[in-house]
């Protein structure tokens, strides 16, 4: 049995809206982080395009969570309604960069512990009763890889690179390469990109706790390297996810122009999930 402890969803910027969405039903838990949108005014009706197409996506799970009976059927459902609702209410796509994107993480309980599939960064951390963890999903590296290409594009200014028109027509040309052979795979409105996902099962001895997260709160272990896996889930439970959120947050303050940890903004939206499996 999957329960839900705690949840938390924090804006990297209070004045601005939050892209992430999560949310947990009998069997199923998930997180999804939209893509920052890479042009000043949306093709969709809501504050942002990214936090459109993750809300939409967020409604067609918890729609189907109720009777679907696998990951992928549970996707296809999401993608199914994100769809739905970009044809009913959003203005046409005119350039590549401005097709919504975002990653996406989810688990299903299964006899021997869980399953996993995920596309994109965002995260799954696991401790279970024998003190055995682990961490699945495509963000391991991707800090890394931002602050090498953080470097690369703003030639060592990193202070708020994405106020800097340079920087945004780069990030625009890497945006084309989302979901095209030889790019990378990520969720978007072509439901092609399902074939793409990663999926791995995740023994877990009972009980067992389960953090789910975006790429933007996995930062903690990730990027700022603050836990390792069993500490961050341990943390999870014995502090709770808003003070690891205020944490995260003060580690960002602390460096704010991005000289200790280069990135594209001084904080990310940041969402998690704690579950137990009983």
């Amino acid at each position: 049995m999957l329960t839900v402890l705690d949840h938390v969803s924090l804006s990297g910027d209070r004045a601005k809206q939050n892209d992430d969405a999560c949310g947990a039903f009998g069997r199923f838990a998930w997180v999804i982080d939209g893509a920052t949108d890479l042009h000043k005014e949306p093709l969709s009706p809501a504050a942002s395009d990214a936090a459109f197409f993750a809300h939409a996506f967020q409604g067609g799970l918890a729609a189907a969570a109720a009777m679907a009976q696998d990951l992928p059927g549970l996707l296809a459902a999401g993608m199914t309604q994100a769809q739905a609702a970009w044809a009913a209410h959003a203005q046409p796509i005119a350039h590549p960069w401005q097709s919504p994107t975002a990653s996406v993480v989810a688990v299903m309980e299964t006899p021997a512990g869980l399953l996993a599939t995920d596309l994109g960064d965002s995260r799954v951390f696991t401790l279970d009763a024998s003190g055995d963890a682990h961490a699945f999903g495509g963000g391991r590296d991707s800090a890394k890889d931002e602050a090498a290409q953080v470097r690369l594009v703003t030639r060592g200014r990193t202070d708020r690179p994405l106020d800097r028109t340079e920087v945004i027509e780069e990030l625009r040309r890497r945006r084309t390469l989302a979901n095209i052979p030889g790019g990378y795979w990520v969720l978007g409105l072509d439901d092609a990109c399902l074939e793409h996902r990663r999926e791995a099962a995740i023994p877990l001895a009972r009980p067992a706790h389960i953090l789910l997260c975006t790429d933007g709160f996995a930062a903690l272990c990730d990027r700022y390297e603050a836990y390792d896996p069993a500490g961050f889930v341990e943390a999870a439970r014995e502090e709770g996810l808003l003070a690891l959120g205020q944490r995260l947050r003060a580690i960002e303050e602390d460096d704010a122009g991005g000289e200790r940890h280069p990135r594209w903004k001084k904080s990310d939206d940041a969402t998690a999930l704690l579950l137990r499996l009983s």
